[in-house]
Parts: C-alpha cells; sequence; structure tokens
C-alpha cells in the first residue's frame, strides 16, 4: 500500500498546457505537504455543472474513500476507522468492489504529487517533474455533528488512490505494490474521460511505471 506522498509544489507542466483549470488553484500551495491517510489533500475533478471533459477545478479531500452507501457498524463505528482501510484501490479489482465501482464508474480524478514514500524511501521522477496519481473521489453527507474539514457544506469530499503491482524501483525495497503515476496528458485524459466498461482502455496505464524512478533514502 502507498500511505505516505508528498505533495506537488505545482502542477505539472503537462497539466497546465493540456487543462483548464478553471478554480482553486490556491489549494496547492496552501495544502502542500506530507500527507498520510485522512490529511486533506488537493484532488483535480471535473469542474461540477461543466461537460464533460471542458474544465477542472482543485478541491480539498480526505485521503481514505467513503461511499456515499457508508454508515456506522459494530466493525467501523467511525467514518475514519472505514477510510483507514480504503485509501488505497487496487487496479485490477477497482470496477467491481463496492467501496470503489460507482467511483470508478463516475468519479475518476488525478491527485498531484512530487514524490511517494514505500519501505523506508522515496520516489520521484528522473527529471524531478511532479506527476499524478490515478484517483477517484466522493461525496458523503455528514450527519449532525460530523464536522468535515473538507467541505463546511455538510459534504464530506474523499479521495482514493490506485495502486499496481511494483516495477523493478519499488520491489527493490521490497515492497509489493506502487501507485498508478500518470506523467502525460495523454495517460490523463484515458485515466478521467475513457468508457467504464471498456477496460481494455486502462490496461496500459494499469501496467508498473516504465520510466525511471529516483530512489532516495528517507532520512532517520
Amino acid at each position: 500500500m502507498c500511505h505516505h506522498y508528498r505533495g506537488a509544489r505545482r502542477l505539472p507542466d503537462w497539466m497546465v498546457s493540456e487543462f483548464s483549470i478553471r478554480t482553486n488553484l490556491a489549494l496547492i500551495e496552501s495544502l502542500r505537504g506530507d500527507y498520510y491517510p485522512l490529511s486533506v489533500v488537493p484532488v483535480i475533478r471535473q469542474a461540477e455543472g461543466e461537460p464533460a471533459g471542458d474544465e477542472w477545478e482543485v478541491a480539498g479531500m480526505e485521503w481514505g474513500l467513503l461511499p456515499r452507501w457508508w454508515k456506522p457498524s459494530d466493525k467501523a463505528p467511525k467514518r475514519s476507522t472505514f477510510q483507514r482501510k480504503v485509501f488505497n484501490a487496487r487496479c485490477e479489482s477497482v470496477h467491481e468492489k463496492p467501496t470503489f465501482r460507482d467511483a470508478f464508474r463516475r468519479r475518476r480524478c488525478l491527485i498531484p504529487a512530487d514524490c511517494f514514500f514505500e519501505k523506508g524511501h522515496y520516489f520521484h521522477t528522473e527529471d524531478g517533474e511532479p506527476f499524478c496519481f490515478a484517483g477517484l473521489w466522493e461525496s458523503w453527507r455528514a450527519g449532525e455533528g460530523e464536522a468535515s474539514e473538507a467541505s463546511a457544506d455538510g459534504w464530506v469530499l474523499t479521495c482514493t488512490l490506485l495502486t499496481t503491482e511494483p516495477n523493478g524501483a519499488v520491489r527493490g525495497v521490497g515492497h509489493h505494490r506502487m501507485p498508478v503515476l500518470l506523467t502525460s496528458a495523454e495517460a490523463a485524459r484515458v485515466w478521467l474521460e475513457s468508457d467504464p466498461a471498456d477496460r481494455g482502455a486502462f490496461e496500459r496505464l494499469f501496467e508498473p511505471f516504465s520510466g525511471r524512478l529516483v530512489v532516495e533514502p528517507a532520512e532517520s
């Protein structure tokens, strides 16, 4: 699982040139930092009310997906308990798991980052450019007394990032999964705009990252 990443200091150049990001760009800077599950993180999603693929916005969301149908139970009396189990989604089963499948069909997103952390090491691209994780987002209606840091109108916005098999660099530190990385506008559009029923459209995206990753040990 990927449980720690560093937020992007800015949007990737390919996103700035190819996407019309309409609102809340200041969130990239204001929320910049090291993120862990339940952190509020900046997410790129389709601007509400716009035609598909037209304009996009940055929204702050809690990291750990909470589907609309979730209710407290004996196993998960608090939403944070549930969210800590779903901050990653396996790309192989994301289309069929009840927690993720509706978001996969309707609410795919991009989660910008500078690097991610596995097994005591940070990983970033060779050129040091920001990239995006393939992500999903959801909105859940908070009950009385359930305030959300991510939304002021009663809706809790949450997200998760997809993982896949590790490439050589990640496997080299002994980890069995890595995030699905998107490093071009073409890859991002395939993720955001493809028909969810067309599994073939996603197959190349879900392959382990083929570019070179720089591996840096975390400071002890």
